[in-house]
């Protein structure tokens, strides 16, 4: 049985192959357009713009994934060409890693918080500053009596 996710990813699949030339639909073997059928979501409806590229289509990530196979296997005809996708994906790669690692670096995400803390104690001191003391009525009333009494 196959996931949802990927039931929805090959229905997005044998979208995407509508799109494309006939040509390259030809060079996959009729087993696998089976196979992608068979096991395609018939709910999940996919609509994306052909005329866009594939990078920025809204498809699953999973859908990324099949078409990637299916061009390597199927369009990468020589070995220079399929050297040259390898090393495509590699580098596609490496670019996400550095944008995570940026995102997400462990030394940024302490800096960042230990400013947030400074600006957040600066903010508290000055709100603090801010307030007014004022003596409740009791307070003033005993100290007006003592006053009377010269008590304090």
């Amino acid at each position: 049985m196959v996931s949802v996710k990927d039931a929805n990813a090959m229905a997005e699949v044998i979208y995407y192959l509508k799109g494309i030339r006939q040509e390259d639909v030809d060079k996959i073997p009729k087993k696998f357009i089976q196979f992608l059928n068979e096991n395609a979501s018939k709910e999940y409806i996919c609509n994306f713009d052909y005329n866009k590229p594939l990078k920025e289509l809204n498809i699953l990530d999973e859908t990324r994934g099949i078409i990637g196979m299916i061009c390597y296997n199927y369009w990468c005809v020589t070995e220079q060409q399929k050297e040259l996708y390898l090393k495509r994906l590699s580098q596609n790669e490496q670019q996400y890693q550095e944008i995570l690692h940026e995102k997400y670096n462990p030394d940024n995400l302490f800096k960042n918080r230990k400013q947030e803390s400074v600006e957040e104690t600066q903010h508290i001191a000055n709100e603090v500053a801010m307030v007014e003391y004022k003596e409740s009525v009791f307070k003033r009333f005993i100290n007006k009596i003592k006053g009377i009494f010269h008590l304090g």
